[in-house]
């Protein structure tokens, strides 16, 4: 079941310096705090002139879409999905 959120998040990072490569750990938002296990997919989504990052996350029970706005450096939590409904 996928449910459309769409609200912003204060988020914790890990950057990689080896691998160049950012991780959201943690998230703190409306619906209470996600710790990250583990980075599914990333990719990067051009709105004009602003490059929007998108994490596909998973806590082990739910998946998180988190987009990273390299604009304005907000974090917004866009989606969440429940695999267990599956």
């Amino acid at each position: 079941m996928n449910e459309a959120v769409f609200e912003k998040v204060s988020v914790i990072t890990v950057f990689n310096q080896e691998k160049g490569l950012l991780c959201p750990k943690k998230s703190v938002g409306v619906i209470g705090t996600i710790f990250i296990e583990n980075l599914a997919y990333y990719h990067r989504v051009r709105q004009g002139k602003n490059i929007i990052h998108v994490f596909n996350v998973t806590d082990g029970n739910l998946d998180f879409r988190l987009s990273l706005n390299s604009e304005n450096l907000h974090w917004t939590l866009e989606e969440i999905y429940d695999r267990s409904n599956d």
